[in-house]
């Protein structure tokens, strides 16, 4: 029988579908919720690395539904989002008829990938049905004080014509487009993450998350402790209040140096000393004013030097001033985007009664169709005419104007993770009962936004927690585990782009190679969380592999499994599976899955040479190890080669015994002059017996070349390990 992948892999993603092995319990008994960072469809297709954290939460679904786990592991659609509206700018086509038609091809893309999701969980950011609920949040949160809106400068990308938070801007650039972000000041609505920031500091220490991670997330927060010390009319803060006394400065933010003519008194020195403007002291940090002191800062060094201002280094004072007091990098989060294709922010301005909620019952307000999506500095929905219809003024009842901002799409991602447990529910945002079957997420799988949706979503989830849309018995933190994938490079080595025309996607592979194939090549390739190359070459190995397994299942089985013509005991084999069982399990667990596929390479090389002592158990087993690697091939070999009753996935995994993993023989190393020149394998017995290891040793072939033609004059012995023949 020829291995026929397109067959083999079409016939059984049918069946599946059919029989709904995949559909999640309504009533777990042990649950286990595995999540990825659902895609945005921005394009038109994935590519290969995309799909990298996708199969590795598809392996630990399939993997802990055979080990009796109820699991949810459900996808959707990151649906919101600036590329779309710009797209649309372009091509005169509606956002939401361009990002469903990416959904279409995702999804297909991901259903021939072989990944086990129920799809009655899915779940679409743009619908109305979900962001209804987005819409409820916020004004919750507005609710409670932690919405408002105020004028602020703020991040403006002139390319977007849109306002960015601070956690979109790298090294003074919109993290979109690459243009150099400017200040503008507006009237913005803001969350208050900042009420969070401790619970968002402690709470991180009892997640298992990568500890990289961790550490960006304090850094970012940025919890420190100083004073706050008054230089006249002037409050600074500092972490360094024993320096006081060698401060021979002011600065004060600006956006240039220039010396401000002002003079005011250090408290600590009684003397006067400048105050200038600096670019380098952040506005919105501390109270917008540092005292600078050159002689212990470094920063303050390169000033005084570029400004000629003098630098003084005396005793740390012993008597600290001012008050004590602590200071966040952490700002609160700007949530307003001048942009169309968004939840629109449910609030409504009276002239009478200023900013006010949309009535719950009058949610969700909906995107109007006719606008004119052009930037023209200001929200596209200002151009609708249809959009201020029925906005009135939830407290008199006239007519009120609707906030034409839409939501940045991070709000969205910041509360999915909770609505994909109850993605039906039309009365809430999700029913008490369904989160605490469910919630929190016990693996969760992405890369990046590590100070993004990472953070936002943690306050989301404890403001949640507070407010009891969720059980309070969950806990103050929404991801138990997290990992992340590391990246695929294309080819030349070089991040996948078509700018670079090095991208590879799945449709580029399966077609050709298969979907067992392409997965078995992406989680073999490496370390999951390393940066790696895509090689074609590694994927025709994956598939040399695949088609080994397929034949080895063809060879005849001897049900007395005499071993007469095998050099390996029957207990050795036993030895091999159940170390085999043991290492496999314990590596999907760790997310080690390029050494988990290695060890069943190992097992099927040994079942290979031992042909003659294959049994339907041992296949069998082989099957289930390599099923949520590889779930079509192990299907077919399960149900069609083997004959065993239902799916393989839905089989009970394996288990080892400890009696079988204490080997009954050992491999020695044979050397002449120090270099490897074969192995023996003896009894465990004897691996210690210098006279029987060095007998066996000259017998075998591969040794006795390198050793007739010479005198032996040295033998080194090393019990159980190695003999070394010195000619």
């Amino acid at each position: 029988m020829i291995y026929d992948h397109k067959k083999i892999e079409a016939k059984w993603r049918e069946v599946w579908e059919k029989e709904e092995i995949y559909k999640t319990s309504k009533n777990p008994k042990k649950k286990k919720y595995i999540l990825d960072m659902f895609p945005y469809p921005s394009g038109a297709t994935m590519h290969v690395g995309h799909l990298e954290g996708y199969v590795a939460t598809d392996i630990l679904s399939r993997f802990y539904r055979m080990r009796g786990y109820d699991v949810l592991h459900p996808m959707g659609w990151d649906a919101f989002g600036l590329p779309a509206e710009n797209y649309a700018i372009k091509t005169g086509i509606h956002p939401d008829k361009s990002t469903h038609d990416n959904i279409k091809i995702f999804k297909k893309q991901l259903d021939v990938s072989g990944l086990s999701y129920d799809w009655d969980y899915e779940i679409d950011t743009s619908s109305p049905e979900f962001y209804k609920w987005t819409q409820t949040i916020f004004i919750k949160m507005w609710q409670k004080g932690l919405a408002y809106k105020k004028k602020a400068p703020v991040n403006w990308c002139p390319k977007d014509e849109t306002v960015l938070a601070n956690e979109q801007v790298v090294d003074g650039k919109c993290e979109r487009c690459d243009t150099p972000v400017i200040q503008k000041e507006l009237n913005q609505w803001f969350l208050k993450i900042t009420d969070y920031a401790d619970r968002l500091i402690s709470g991180l220490d009892g997640i298992n998350w990568p500890e990289e991670v961790k550490l960006q997330q304090k850094n970012w927060i940025g919890r420190s402790e100083g004073r706050i010390i008054k230089f006249d009319d002037i409050e600074v803060f500092t972490t360094r209040p024993e320096t006081v006394n060698s401060a021979t400065f002011i600065a004060v933010a600006g956006e240039s140096d220039k010396f401000t003519g002002r003079y005011v008194t250090n408290p600590a020195t009684d003397e006067k000393i400048p105050v200038w403007e600096a670019s380098y002291v952040m506005l919105d940090y501390g109270t917008g004013a540092i005292m600078g002191v050159p002689a212990y800062d470094e920063r303050d060094l390169v000033f005084a030097k570029k400004n000629k201002i003098k630098i003084v280094k005396k005793p740390y004072t012993k008597k600290l001033i001012g008050e004590p007091k602590v200071n966040y990098h952490l700002r609160d989060w700007l949530v307003s985007r001048q942009r169309y294709w968004g939840c629109p922010i449910p609030m409504v301005y009276c002239k009478d009664h200023d900013w006010q909620a949309v009535k719950f019952e009058e949610l969700p307000v909906t995107l109007p169709n006719d606008v004119d999506y052009n930037p023209r500095g200001k929200s596209p929905n200002a151009s609708s005419k249809t959009f201020q219809e029925g906005a009135k003024c939830p407290i008199c009842g006239k007519k009120a104007k609707r906030e034409v901002d839409t939501m940045d799409t991070y709000v969205d991602s910041s509360w999915y993770f909770v609505r994909f447990v109850d993605p039906k529910n039309n009365n809430k945002i999700v029913s008490v009962e369904a989160s605490k079957k469910w919630l929190p997420v016990d693996e969760y799988v992405g890369g990046g936004h590590v100070v993004q949706h990472l953070l936002f979503a943690r306050f989301f989830w404890k403001f949640m927690h507070d407010e009891g849309l969720v059980d309070k018995s969950l806990g103050d933190e929404p991801f138990l585990k997290l990992r992340a994938p590391g990246w695929i490079l294309g080819p030349d080595s070089r991040k996948m782009s078509k700018r670079w025309g090095n991208v590879v996607t799945p449709d580029d592979i399966i077609p050709k190679f298969g979907a067992d194939t392409l997965r078995v090549y992406e989680m073999f390739m490496g370390p999951f969380d390393v940066v790696k190359v895509w090689n074609l070459t590694g994927v025709e190995g994956a598939n040399r592999f695949l088609k080994k397994v397929w034949r080895l299942f063809q060879l005849p089985i001897n049900p007395a499994c005499a071993g007469r013509n095998s050099q390996l005991s029957n207990n050795e084999i036993n030895y091999k599976l159940h170390k085999t069982v043991k290492s496999v399990t314990e590596d999907i667990e760790n997310y080690k899955f390029n050494t988990a596929i290695a060890k069943i390479m190992e097992f099927v090389n040994v079942l290979t040479v031992h042909s003659s002592q294959i049994t339907v158990h041992k296949l069998g087993i082989l099957a289930q190890l390599l099923a949520p690697f590889a779930p079509h091939i192990a299907e077919e070999l399960w149900q069609n080669v083997l004959k065993q009753k239902g799916s393989v996935h839905a089989s009970e995994w394996p288990e080892y015994d400890e009696k079988y993993l204490v080997s009954n023989e050992m491999n020695i190393a044979v050397q002449v002059n120090g270099k490897l020149r074969g192995q023996i394998t003896v009894p465990t017995q004897i691996a210690s017996d210098e006279l029987r290891v060095k007998t066996l040793a000259k017998k075998n072939k591969k040794v006795a070349k390198w050793i007739e033609s010479g005198r032996i004059k040295k033998e080194i012995f090393v019990p159980n390990k190695l003999i070394n023949f010195v000619v």
